[in-house]
């Protein structure tokens, strides 16, 4: 099932967020190859300041964490740039509220905090922590640096602590890691396509990832023009129907 999630998920095009009169004007802006995702990422990258290439992988990790926040039954906090993706997304109500109905077949709310509070940020921080090990566990790859910030903490622990699948009925039929559905024992794609984001190696010592995430560095600064990210989590909570999820996020 996580396998059926996934795809669902790595094939939404955001064609719901264009209205039926204007598909033709996309597709003449943007191309006929994935025109909406396109126009998507040019509004993503004249709001933030962004690069489109930067937007359109800012979109790919947004639908990775969408993925990991629906599969987990402990909250999930996205990166800053990970929840500019999100909060945009939202803001077509009813394109979203499909999203949720037909791609993740269950509600994926956004709860942005209203209220900043020491005890909370540090329950984010903590959440964003094992967002990041959960990546690693489920796609067998660190996650991009300039899109999910160098946090400020170590992570000292390969592994998620709270890891656990469950369906809408509450059922858990699969606990083992999404990239396993599509690797062979050699590490290569057992079934065809380009799984490019199931990298070999994973683990935090940068096998498969190319940057090594222990220890951390918050002296960075935040390109707009890059992306680039020094903060960890963000200042959002997700709440998921049906599944068992939440989380902090970044504003």
């Amino acid at each position: 099932m996580k396998k059926e999630l996934w795809l669902r998920i790595r094939n939404y095009h955001f064609d719901n967020l264009v209205p039926p009169h204007l598909a033709d004007h996309v597709v003449a802006l943007f191309g006929k190859h994935d025109a909406s995702t396109h126009a998507f990422a040019s509004k993503l990258a004249s709001k933030r300041g962004w690069t489109n290439a930067f937007a359109l992988r800012a979109i790919a990790e947004y639908k990775k964490f969408v993925y990991l926040g629906v599969t987990s039954d402990t909250p999930v906090t996205p990166s800053k740039h990970v929840d500019q993706v999100w909060h945009q997304h939202v803001l077509f109500t009813k394109a979203y509220r499909e999203f949720c109905t037909d791609v993740l077949q269950r509600d994926f709310d956004h709860h942005p905090e209203l209220v900043p509070m020491d005890t909370q940020t540090e329950v984010f921080s903590e959440q964003y922590e094992d967002t990041l090990r959960l990546y690693v566990a489920e796609f067998n790859k660190l996650p991009p640096k300039d899109i999910w910030g160098t946090p400020k903490f170590a992570l000292a622990s390969p592994q998620p602590r709270r890891v656990k699948y469950a369906d809408a009925t509450g059922h858990t039929p699969d606990n083992s890691p999404l990239y396993m559905s599509f690797v062979g024992g050699d590490g290569g794609s057992s079934s065809g396509g380009d799984f490019s984001e199931f990298g070999g190696g994973g683990g935090f010592s940068g096998g498969g990832g190319g940057d090594s995430w222990g220890g951390g560095d918050s002296s960075g600064s935040d390109s707009t023009s890059s992306g680039g990210d020094s903060g960890g989590g963000s200042g959002c909570s997700s709440s998921c129907g049906g599944g068992g999820c939440g989380g902090g996020g970044g504003d």
